[in-house]
């Protein structure tokens, strides 16, 4: 039986929690309104949002932290516990996802890597592998895009990449000798496994754990 990721099931409890609060209101039973919870705590979707991701990519941090950046901001700012112009401090955080999405491109970039780690603000980047006992990596990508080409690579039994998008795109080329298993969290985005399963029961395994906020990622031969 295949199980829900861990991120759909928190944001999912978190959707029923806003719905139950609503319900005894419109009962009377509790005196609050789903127009008030709203009005306050919808930052709090932002940044439950920001863990959920952080939990299910970890690899792939920048991007997740950058949300609960955003959303804890607006967060004090909507209890009044902050002076301070929310929005004005979205571009100092921008300013700072560049940076680190600077310094993560440093390092490495060969044909033999056993781990491909790629983050992109803005642009976009291609990596490839030839590694014959490839492990995994992770991939975010911020209103850019990266193309990974693991065509000439191979697993010895299990490799895990992390794949984090907002307003962006990952295209993970695979052999048609790997298994591949997607899955995630899609907050106005998805992702399409364009793979052909192979016939060996044993075949070598790639997870991809993905969030991909009004992006896509796509996995194929």
């Amino acid at each position: 039986m295949n199980r829900r990721p861990l991120q759909q099931v928190v944001l999912g409890i978190l959707i029923v929690a806003v719905g139950v609060a609503a319900l005894l209101g419109a009962l009377d039973i509790v005196d609050v309104s789903l127009g008030e919870i709203l009005g306050t705590w919808w930052p709090m979707a932002i940044i439950v949002v920001g863990f959920t991701s952080l939990l299910g990519t970890p690899r792939a941090w920048i991007g997740p932290v950058g949300v609960i950046a955003v959303g804890t901001f607006l967060m004090l700012s909507n209890l009044g516990l902050v002076e301070v112009d929310v929005w004005e401090l979205l571009w100092p955080v921008a300013i700072i996802l560049v940076g680190l999405s600077l310094i993560t491109r440093f390092g490495s970039h060969g044909t033999d890597e056993q781990m491909i780690n790629s983050a992109v603000m803005w642009w976009g980047s291609e990596r490839r592998t030839t590694s014959q006992d490839f492990r995994g990596g992770s991939l975010s990508a911020i209103m850019g895009g990266i193309d990974v080409d693991l065509r000439q690579a191979d697993i010895v039994e299990h490799a895990e990449v992390s794949v984090f998008v907002f307003w962006g795109g990952v295209e993970i080329k695979v052999p048609p000798t790997w298994r591949v298993q997607a899955g995630g969290l899609p907050v106005l985005g998805g992702w399409e496994d364009k793979t052909v399963v192979p016939a060996d029961p044993n075949a070598p395994v790639l997870v991809v754990n993905i969030t991909a906020i009004m992006g896509g990622v796509e996995v194929k031969n």
